[in-house]
């Protein structure tokens, strides 16, 4: 384990001697130098040494040479913090209230072997710190085990074998803490519903959203395992909580809502739901597809033949086919056109029941 990063994650980043406070003298100045060796005894090229004045705001910026050293001439005398950073910019290693002296330079070396060595002598002292590094050390095995086994249950979903996959996500559940919990709360309802255990879907996506209540996705999926189970008002306000919570992905959700209002036979209400796919997502050719069957569900013929249909069938139909001329729908958009304008009669069949997406 790279203890100089986990003393800054604990807050216990090693504070040496404190000099003695600087006499005013801010027209006064004085330098620093040193040499940066790495734990591994290298030296370190490139790296940065950042000075950040404690009693007046200032900062002072260094870097090393090709033998790891650095100098810095014309500093404000006065106490700093002094940072070293790799080349990558990943802080190393940092000490706080070394004072820069005036006249020569003030010698300020980095042997990271060294200084870790001392701090984690220091430290192994501390009751509160071996506790604490106790805690994080059990926290990341059970970080580690959560991972392995969610992990698996991944690999069953991709290979489609659902029950063997929500096995695996239920025993990471007691692993999972916080935002993971809902994470795998999310896979385990996901699962569900591509098992076809709808009941299962439904009850662990709710305790997913008691918990989040803000995710745009989860509110989509269970607004589709509703629609799949028949229970179109419920799915109806799944699909509109997702709409709100995420309006630059609402062209799905309102998309998904017309889907089931059509299946419904509710066309009033599915054409205005693609109608609102559509006012967020212009170039989604199939919500046009589906308004202008929607408001083909009005159309009506008069003795003469003379088919009638609501404003804007046609230019739905016409607008499918501008953006997906080779789409899937476009022989039936092609059949819709033909009948709207009193064409040749075709052999066009209604499409089936759309689902969401």
């Amino acid at each position: 384990m790279d203890l100089s990063r986990t003393f800054q994650r604990l807050g216990l980043a090693v504070a040496l001697l404190v000099l003695a406070s600087a006499i005013p003298a801010y027209s006064q100045t004085g330098g620093i130098s040193g040499k940066v060796t790495l734990r591994d005894g290298t030296i370190c090229v490139g790296c940065q040494i950042v000075l950040d004045r404690i009693e007046i705001k200032g900062t002072y910026k260094a870097k090393t040479n090709k033998k790891g050293q650095y100098i810095y001439i014309g500093i404000p005398m006065g106490n700093y913090k002094i940072t070293l950073f790799s080349p990558s910019g990943q802080q190393l290693f940092y000490f706080n209230n070394r004072h820069i002296t005036m006249g020569d330079p003030t010698e300020v070396d980095f042997d990271l072997a060294k200084e870790i060595a001392a701090a984690e002598k220091e430290q192994s002292s501390n009751p509160e710190y071996q506790k604490r590094k106790e805690q994080i050390e059990k926290e990341e095995k059970q970080m580690n085990n959560l991972k392995a086994v969610f992990n698996e249950g991944n690999a069953l979903f991709d290979e489609q074998k659902y029950p063997e996959a929500a096995e695996k996500y239920q025993q990471a559940l007691p692993l999972a803490k916080g935002k993971n919990h809902v994470v795998v709360l999310e896979r385990l309802a996901d699962t569900y519903a591509k098992a076809k255990e709808n009941d299962k879907a439904i009850a662990t996506y709710q305790e997913a959203i008691a918990a989040d209540p803000t995710s745009a996705g989860m509110h989509n999926n269970l607004g589709n395992v509703y629609a799949n189970t028949g229970k179109t008002e419920m799915a109806k306000q799944e699909f509109q909580k997702a709409a709100e919570i995420d309006p630059a992905g609402a062209a799905q959700y309102y998309f998904n809502l017309g889907a089931v209002l059509y299946n419904t036979g509710k066309m009033d209400d599915a054409a205005e739901a693609f109608k609102r796919a559509i006012s967020v997502d212009a170039k989604d050719a199939n919500a046009y597809f589906w308004l202008g069957l929607s408001l083909a569900g009005k159309m009506t013929t008069d003795p003469s033949g003379k088919v009638t249909t609501p404003p804007g069938t046609l230019d739905a139909f016409q607008k499918y086919l501008e953006l997906a001329p080779n789409g899937p729908n476009a022989a039936a958009a092609k059949a819709q056109i033909q009948i709207i304008q009193g064409g040749i009669e075709t052999q066009f069949s209604k499409p089936k029941k759309k689902k969401g997406r």
